[in-house]
């Protein structure tokens, strides 16, 4: 099953059976998913139903939206963490489904979401039919299957990992620690998380299957001196609005109206100069115009080193996917990395120390967060506005945006010591 980027949709689990006809679907693949995997139980469990369920709508509505596009998502263990659906009851079903000759697997190749990495899934005709026999009519799935419920809390909203490490030219992720809620620290952190996805789940968000909820997630866990300043960026859990282009989220809608973009220019490049006293003004110049490099190119260069300890001595495959994508052509070529980095310390001598810097991405990363989580609870909680965050924007409704600029310019000189320079878009 050879998949290209655009021709592949996340596995998301998130639809339920809402018909009889729907029903009676997922309760004939439930059986012949549990008869053809090796429980020792006669009946399905309540679980595998609902895995069944949440398997087959993904399945389908891609199948409806194009017949040779698939499904891909990780099968480690790590990625299932906190979700509904949770990896062995998920890893059985789809070992049953294989058996039953209802769905066709292709083995992920390293683990990760990545396309092309990550396990590959599509529906085969046997399953087409059965869905058909059963009166499940494919261009009105939306009468059969619906997004479940947001929850009003999650069992874990906090994830920590430890240190990554370079395997080769490979960064790997870190491990997954085991957090104690029974310390203070982690369990305001996770209330906080929990105020949002209390909030969050009598909003009124489209579409409706751009967000679940929301955990946060630290790293380096495992480092001398840890004390939850890592990372903490919060994330909407699996493939939601966050990872969708700024094109597609400027049409999501909130509360019913339509929605902008609050974008920290220049986040980590404003926290660095703070965090080492030098003066930094992004509103004054477009910090990434260069008359020889385009603007995505030296952006991209910046985000790749402020997010490692080191210079890169290449291009990141994301990086070259990108620019291919964009212009069909090679970054390498076209902009070979040495020469970039030397342009772009010269724009930015601060980067100049980088590799021996006191502050590290981890840092910046959580400085950050804790604006922009601290703007988002604030919203919420006092005036009841709706807020989502994009690592270093949020989202809000257009009639609130003078509102939201303020929140969120006190809350980031809060942490930081300066004020940002804000874009809205």
């Amino acid at each position: 099953m050879e998949i290209e980027r655009e021709n592949a949709s996340y596995l998301n689990l998130r639809l339920e059976p809402c018909s009889d006809e729907a029903q009676a679907f997922v309760c004939k693949v439930s059986s012949q998913t549990w008869a053809s995997s090796d429980s020792k139980r006669p009946r399905p469990s309540k679980l595998h139903e609902e895995a069944t369920g949440a398997f087959i709508a993904d399945l389908l509505t891609c199948h409806a939206q194009d017949p040779s596009k698939c499904l891909y998502r990780s099968m480690m263990a790590s990625s299932f963490t906190g979700e509904r659906i949770g990896y062995r009851a998920f890893r059985r079903l789809v070992e049953g489904s294989v058996s039953a000759k209802l769905v066709s697997v292709v083995g992920g190749t390293g683990g990760g979401n990545e396309i092309g990495l990550a396990t590959r899934f599509k529906a085969t005709v046997s399953l087409i039919s059965l869905a058909d026999k059963c009166g499940i009519d494919l261009e009105k799935l939306d009468t059969h299957f619906r997004p479940i419920p947001r929850p009003s809390r999650i069992a874990y909203p906090l994830l920590l990992r430890g240190a990554s490490r370079q395997v080769g030219c490979k960064k790997e992720q870190g491990r997954n620690i085991p957090v104690d809620y029974g310390k203070p620290e982690a369990a305001a952190l996770a209330e906080q998380v929990n105020d949002l996805n209390t909030f969050f789940a009598d909003i009124q968000i489209e579409p409706a299957s751009d967000h679940l909820a929301f955990h946060r997630i630290f790293n380096e866990g495992d480092t001398r001196g840890f004390a939850w300043n890592k990372g903490g960026r919060l994330y909407s859990m699996g493939n939601s609005y966050q990872q969708r282009k700024h094109a597609v989220r400027s049409c999501m809608k909130l509360e019913g109206e339509a929605v902008v973009e609050i974008d920290i220019r220049a986040s980590h490049l404003t926290i660095l100069h703070a965090k080492l006293g030098q003066a930094f003004d992004p509103s004054s110049r477009d910090p990434y115009s260069h008359p020889a490099i385009p603007r995505e190119v030296l952006k991209g260069w910046v985000a790749m080193t402020l997010g490692h300890d080191r210079f890169h001595r290449a291009w990141t495959k994301d990086k070259k996917a990108d620019y291919h994508n964009e212009t069909g052509r090679d970054l390498r070529k076209d902009f070979p990395i040495k020469g970039v980095r030397e342009e772009a310390l010269k724009l930015h001598p601060v980067l100049r120390g980088w590799p021996t810097c006191d502050v590290r991405w981890g840092d910046l990363q959580f400085i950050e967060s804790c604006a922009v989580i601290d703007t988002v609870h604030q919203l919420a909680r006092e005036p009841r506005l709706p807020a989502l965050p994009v690592h270093d924007s949020i989202i809000v409704p257009v009639s609130k945006r003078e509102l939201a600029c303020s929140v969120l310019k006190a809350n980031f000189k809060k942490h930081v010591g300066v004020e940002p320079a804000l874009s809205i878009r």
